[in-house]
């Protein structure tokens, strides 16, 4: 057997780096973050970096919600791209999202004049508006541009509302039957009508590793809703992929670079929309989510089984 010498080793020290493309993005956003750096040097044999990482978890039914060590990853995509998109940013819904981390992403752009964000549980949002939770989502729910709606989401959208130039659709997942009406034909209907001719809605859509069928049936619900829309996914460290679908009324609409603050994204956000062959092959197996057809929450719990 033929071993390295040590000159060797410490060359391969000073020119690989063994973590995955994950590793080395949550280790730069933890470093980028306010976190206690208790060690960052390099030895003859490799680059070390000891650091002690306090994060906030919320578990919801057993199922965890997020990591404030990580939750920009997620969030930052749900945001960002419908954002640069939109026309006009004046007016924007948010359904879900009660913890305030979507929220803190849109009033980033200054030229947001109303938000109204739609939650179901008040729990959530008193959480959201007190330490810890408000440190993370940066007093988001105390902007007064904000309207807080305690309320089902299926009970939010009357003749009295106005039209939205953004809704950011941040529901749970459609793990029943309960959950499966929030992502149907008939719903995304619905918020169709009150969205701009030129508005632009996303919508969160679970992982596309785990549930691809689950992932693209949301998109050809949507489609069947009359929307034109895209899927996109990225990696967050708690979940592992995680996918989305954009859209609008009129057709194909153009990215742009975003022009706030982030610390996740990539600068070409085109490439959060290069999903991999085996992914694409998976959209046949989709299906149209309807009140009269609810199928979304089987093909979940096809594809998420219970431990």
């Amino acid at each position: 057997m033929e071993y390295f010498s040590k000159k060797s080793q410490q060359q391969n020290a000073r020119n690989t780096f063994r973590g995955d493309v994950w590793d080395q993005e949550m280790l730069k956003h933890l470093l980028q973050s306010n976190h206690e750096i208790l060690f960052q040097d390099k030895s003859e044999y490799q680059d070390i970096v000891m650091l002690r990482a306090i994060d906030v978890r919320m578990y919801l039914n057993e199922q965890l919600q997020f990591s404030t060590l990580d939750e920009r990853f997620y969030h930052e995509a749900l945001v960002h791209p419908a954002m640069t998109m939109a026309k006009d940013r004046s007016r924007i819904l948010i359904l879900g999202g009660g913890d305030g981390f979507a929220l803190r992403e849109v009033l980033k752009y200054d030229d947001v004049k109303e938000v109204d964000l739609v939650e179901l549980d008040p729990i959530m949002l008193n959480l959201a508006r007190k330490e810890p939770l408000r440190n993370y989502n940066e007093g988001a729910l105390l902007d007064p541009r904000v309207s807080l709606h305690v309320m089902d989401a299926q009970n939010y959208f009357t003749s009295t509302i106005p039209s939205y130039n953004v809704i950011i659709v941040d529901f749970p997942d459609p793990a029943d039957a309960v959950i499966s009406k929030l992502y149907t034909k008939e719903f995304f209907r619905k918020m169709a009508m009150y969205l701009m001719n030129d508005g632009i809605l996303v919508c969160q859509a679970h992982s596309p590793e785990d549930a691809p069928r689950v992932f693209w049936s949301i998109g050809l619900t949507m489609q069947s809703a009359g929307f034109y829309s895209l899927g996109y996914k990225v990696y967050v460290p708690s979940f592992g992929d995680w996918g989305f679908h954009i859209a609008s009324k009129q057709g194909k609409v153009k990215l742009s670079t975003v022009s706030v603050p982030h610390y996740t994204l990539p600068k070409d956000l085109s490439k959060l929309f290069t999903l991999p062959e085996e992914l694409r092959e998976e959209k046949g197996n989709s299906a149209v989510n309807s009140l009269d057809n609810l199928i979304l929450h089987e093909i979940y719990n096809e594809e998420m089984p219970e431990k």
